[in-house]
């Protein structure tokens, strides 16, 4: 009855050691996983950012052009420039623009001052002369003025 005793307690000992070590394997594997999401959702909001600003290269040359309004929707503004390439201002900075008091409409004649990076020309400031009316999107370092945890 004794050595009965003894393995049962034994037993019993065994079963909440491994009970507590599975709880603190559980609790670390946890906070593991949520240190890396927590550093994946940091990181992937400035790396991914569609403007891809981590890597644009000093401003050097701004430019003055003047587009016409092709589209006005809420995912953005279509314009098309006097060489009849298209430009976008894209939901974020239209919405933005929109804060400012800034309207345009199909067919208005507006001009742009940005400069050219790559291949697409980054707008920092749009003017609709007939309205009276200026939006700035960017800073003179060409940074997004709409995006305020762009710390680049």
């Amino acid at each position: 009855m004794f050595k009965k005793m003894i393995l049962g307690t034994l037993f019993a000992g065994l079963i909440v050691i491994l009970v507590i070590g599975g709880i603190v394997r559980t609790r670390a594997k946890l906070d593991q996983a949520a240190e890396t999401a927590v550093s994946n959702s940091t990181t992937t909001g400035h790396e991914n950012h569609e403007d891809h600003e981590q890597q644009r290269t000093a401003v050097s040359e701004w430019q003055t052009v003047s587009a016409t309004v092709t589209n006005v929707r809420n995912q953005g503004l279509w314009l098309q420039l006097q060489t009849g390439s298209t430009v976008r201002i894209r939901k974020q900075p239209w919405t933005f623009a929109q804060s400012q008091g800034f309207t345009a409409q199909i067919g208005d004649v507006v001009t742009l001052t940005g400069y050219t990076d790559g291949a697409e020309f980054e707008i920092c400031v749009i003017e609709n002369p007939a309205a009276g009316q200026m939006a700035q999107l960017r800073d003179a370092n060409g940074r997004s003025l709409w995006n305020v945890h762009d710390e680049s």
